[in-house]
């Protein structure tokens, strides 16, 4: 049975990673958010006028989602790195 090493500041890095990682991302999503919604008053600035309630929540859903999946595919990526080699046995 494999020793577990007590000490060695992997759960502290993960942990500080984590946190590093979800605090960027809270800024890249209010950013995103920001050059979206100013965008989409130029647009509406130049039509109608008149904003509309569900374009703004669409908006948000796209941003989430796309950055969500974004997360997935490069968890995905990094996870399939670290797995080890298949032996053709």
């Amino acid at each position: 049975m494999p020793r577990y090493g007590e000490g060695t500041g992997t759960g502290l890095l993960v942990a500080l990673g984590s946190f590093a990682f979800y605090a960027i991302l809270a800024w890249i999503v209010a950013i995103l958010f920001w050059i979206a919604i100013s965008i989409y008053a130029i647009v509406e600035i130049a039509g109608d006028g008149v904003p509309s309630a569900m374009a703004v929540t669409l908006i948000v859903m796209l941003l989430v989602t796309t950055l969500a999946v974004l997360a997935a595919v490069g968890i995905g990526l990094l996870g399939k790195g670290l797995l080890p080699a298949k032996r053709g046995d």
